[in-house]
């Protein structure tokens, strides 16, 4: 018999594996690969692509991040937090975003500081960080006029199939005229305009994404009906000027990443019974059997963002999928299933087209041979 509560069936499903909170960063890697069911039933129980490979799989844990490039953003960061937020708040009034009288700030983990290292007063803390974030976001809903302009790691939540999961975005900004909060993303790339590494754009631009979701749930819980008005598809940007500590704000629009992180949580399962009834009764994701029976959809991508991409890979190589040649043969050869079967096709070999989709692939791959064999 199955439990009852939601904590209790989630705790089943992780097994022997402690909970982790995917975060920002977590949340938006699912909205990167919303196909990949192995990486949503790991998202929602609480499990890493980083600890499934390392402790249900064996291999060795990956860093996500070098030692250097983790103390330089936590410098970075620091440096625009510290002293109630001085140099955020005049990056914004430099801006015009903000007047010289506008310089409310909060600090949730001030606000609700962990008493000990003691496990259980450690979520207590939590606990009040969110509190106070609710408290504090109210205030502006209700157009407060002591209502925060800036608001540092705010403790918020998104539903993803049907659990909600904390994230804590490094800060929310409004000016005392605006009617909700916008997220703030801080990262330590250098900004070089047009030469920025656009993965690390595109990535920090997700995570933003998942502030905004985070902020609309918020709106509707506070009574807000336009909250696609209240909470636009937008977020701020905050890098690092090339060879020195000095911000520079990005303000981005975030209209597909938004949609697809939504398109996301809409995707099934869209609950805990779906995902239990993928599984036999009683068994766990930290047993690697089991977790290899929920399927995974493979992309060359998925290298950038998710531990588990090695081993995904040796399943597309062994089932021959089209992946592992890349993203355009993966969309090409979607008709025949698999790479032997594409082949076939292409040769005319095996069983013939069975579809009017293989019928079109057959032609269109004997007719790119054709020309090769005539170039070569």
């Amino acid at each position: 018999m199955r439990a009852s509560s939601a904590d209790s069936r989630i705790a089943a499903l992780r097994g022997s594996l402690g909970p982790e909170e995917p975060g920002a960063r977590g949340l938006e890697r699912v909205a990167r690969n919303p196909e990949c069911m192995r990486l949503r039933a790991l998202t929602i129980v609480g499990i890493t692509p980083a600890t499934a490979a390392n402790r249900i799989y064996g291999e060795p844990a990956r860093e996500e991040q070098s030692p250097f490039a983790l103390a330089l953003g936590n410098q970075f960061e620091r440096s625009l937090f510290n002293n109630s937020a001085a140099r955020s708040i005049q990056l914004y009034r430099d801006a015009g975003r903000l007047t010289t009288k506008e310089c409310k700030v909060a600090i949730v983990p001030d606000l609700a500081p962990p008493l000990s290292s003691d496990p259980q007063k450690l979520l207590a803390s939590l606990g009040r960080r969110q509190a106070e974030t609710i408290r504090l976001l109210r205030a502006k809903a209700a157009g407060s006029k002591d209502a925060p302009n800036i608001i540092i790691k705010p403790r918020m939540f998104v539903r993803l199939l049907g659990i909600g999961h904390a994230i804590e975005p490094d800060a929310l900004i409004a000016a005392d005229a605006d009617r909700f909060y916008r997220p703030i993303e801080v990262k330590s790339y250098p900004d070089r305009a047009g030469k920025t590494d656009p993965a690390d754009v595109r990535s920090a631009c997700r995570q933003a994404a998942v502030g905004v979701v985070a902020l609309r749930e918020a709106a509707r819980e506070f009574g807000f009906r336009d909250v696609d008005l209240v909470v636009p598809a937008i977020g701020d940007l905050v890098l690092r000027v090339p060879g020195s500590m000095t911000a520079k704000l990005r303000s981005m629009t975030l209209r597909s990443e938004v949609a697809s992180l939504e398109r996301a949580i809409d995707e099934a399962p869209r609950n805990l019974d779906e995902l239990e009834a993928m599984l036999a009764p009683g068994a766990s994701l930290d047993d690697p059997l089991i977790l290899d029976q929920i399927p995974t959809s493979y992309r060359t991508s998925c290298k950038e963002h998710c531990a588990l991409a090695g081993k995904c890979k040796q399943q597309a190589c062994a089932a021959g999928e089209p992946a592992v040649i890349g993203d355009m043969a993966r969309e090409l050869l979607t008709p025949a299933g698999t790479v032997t079967r594409a082949l076939d096709l292409m040769n005319g070999q095996g069983v013939p087209p069975r579809t009017a989709e293989e019928v079109a692939l057959a032609e269109q791959l004997q007719e790119a041979f054709s020309q090769y064999r005539r170039a070569v």
